[in-house]
């Protein structure tokens, strides 16, 4: 993907909010100068930030043919020590603001633009399959040890299809708006750095008003976003995106709540910005699907049609192909964007693609007599909060550890914790926080006189949601 780097020569590809501006030269000499202490193709941890040491990790691992495992810097002590030891990383790239994962198997060997690299002090020889260049978390921001395995075809096709469909190009400059962990992101920055365009690097919220002093400053041409950032633009105003310079609005990462998207598309048209509502999973690279900005409005709550080289279809509970509209099925994607499989450690990494270039997503779907695909709803009880993939089964697991006697369900891109008996409201909802890296404001807490359950005994999730509903 960032084969042109050198052809684009003095173009400025990564910009600070101190006004330190990166050509696509200087990256190639300081990734090179890095190249001298890492041996070839190795596994590589990178703990990383909204910082142009982390971004560098990321294009040196591409570049040079590594293995790059990243891990977002705001993962637990525990969790981060658990996918070490299953992982055994050869190299570790992380930030000064990580010192707690240093322990007696790794010595640092260099200091990389603020970042330490840490080196395996006795290599665990592992085999690294030819085509595997990266993993990614399968559940955001928890830390989970099982990771998407992608390839460099993968990467490659998704962030081919992308340019096409948003028609990126090497005038274009965004904004790290999400976490570089994030698939979401990460896809950001692979297609504007493969076209030659530019990245305004940050760790700043949304929330912060020099964030917004720097978008303007940097002339971003377009703003990513998960229904998260789109509920606070909706509260701190639309007006701070107009910068003179903006032309697209992406939003991926759960379904946008129809008043809110309604907003968006409104704001869109007036100021004549295109609005792709998109749909995707981290194994898929990560994109899926999108919506036709034309069609925002007439489909709204659509994630649209399949991207190019991409093909979703649906099928029902024995397989068959759904060829009625519709009617509810789980939605398949077919492409070369489809993931190699999933990892827990080190030992599966020598493994060929398992997945025959076929993801069956666990989203239940419909499309209707256009061709149009609408969401309904999950098979499991994995669900997108603020664009982190969180299984809220295992949440509730840990809470019921906690002596929580407490079930969890999803409303209005919202973590409801249900329970019959008094909990102190704030103690509770903080170590949810805390287990999953959510702002607290992801949580709801409810208490309620009897836990609905199925005739076989079973609690009745879809009864446990509708009193959620009724009563929030």
């Amino acid at each position: 993907m960032f084969e042109k780097f050198r052809l684009f020569k003095k173009k400025i590809a990564l910009i600070t909010e101190t006004k330190k501006k990166y050509t696509y030269e200087n990256l190639l000499t300081e990734i090179d100068r890095l190249n001298q202490k890492i041996k070839k193709r190795s596994l590589i941890l990178i703990i990383c930030n909204n910082s142009v040491s982390s971004i560098l990790s990321y294009i040196f691992a591409k570049i040079y043919d590594h293995v790059g495992i990243m891990v977002d810097s705001k993962t637990s002590n525990e969790s981060m020590l658990k996918i070490i030891k299953n992982f055994q990383p050869n190299y570790i790239f992380f930030s000064k603001k990580y010192p707690k994962v240093l322990n007696k198997n790794y010595k640092k060997i260099l200091i990389f633009h603020g970042s330490y690299i840490l080196k395996k002090k006795n290599d665990i020889k592992i085999e690294l399959n030819k085509d595997l260049t990266i993993l990614l978390s399968t559940s955001g921001s928890m830390g989970s040890s099982k990771f998407v395995k992608l390839s460099k075809m993968n990467l490659a096709k998704n962030t081919e299809s992308i340019i096409k469909y948003l028609k990126i190009n090497d005038k274009d400059k965004s904004i790290t708006s999400l976490p570089l962990s994030y698939s979401y992101m990460l896809s950001v920055i692979n297609t504007h750095l493969t076209v030659g365009g530019t990245i305004a690097v940050t760790d700043l919220s949304i929330l912060q008003k020099k964030f917004w002093e720097f978008f303007s400053k940097s002339k971003c041409t377009s703003f990513n976003g998960v229904p998260y950032n789109y509920e606070i633009l909706s509260k701190i105003g639309f007006k701070n995106l107009i910068n003179g310079s903006l032309k697209i609005l992406t939003q991926a990462g759960g379904k946008l709540e129809k008043k809110i998207n309604l907003k968006v598309i409104d704001f869109c048209r007036k100021n004549k910005f295109r609005f792709y509502a998109m749909y995707g999973q981290t194994e898929a690279s990560p994109r899926i699907s999108y919506l036709n900005p034309k069609y925002s409005k007439m489909k709204i709550g659509s994630i649209g049609k399949a991207i190019p080289g991409c093909k979703i279809f649906l099928e029902d509970d024995s397989k068959n192909k759904i060829n009625k509209p519709f009617k509810e099925g789980e939605l398949i994607c077919k492409g070369k964007n489809v993931f190699m499989g999933y990892s827990e450690g080190y030992k599966d990494l020598y493994k060929d693609s398992q997945t025959k270039d076929i993801l069956r997503t666990g989203d239940l779907s419909y499309f209707d007599n256009e061709n149009f695909y609408f969401l309904t709803s999950r098979k499991n009880r994995i669900v997108k909060i603020f664009g982190n993939r969180i299984d809220i089964e295992h949440l509730q697991k840990l809470l019921n550890k906690r002596k929580f006697d407490v079930y969890c369900v999803e409303l209005k891109n919202k973590i409801i914790i249900l329970s019959e008996k008094f909990y102190e409201r704030e103690k509770l909802i903080r170590y949810a926080s805390n287990e999953t890296n959510l702002n607290i404001i992801a949580f709801g807490y409810l208490e309620i006189n009897k836990f609905p359950k199925t005739q076989n005994g079973k609690i009745d999730y879809s009864k446990l949601k509708k009193i959620a509903n009724d009563r929030l």
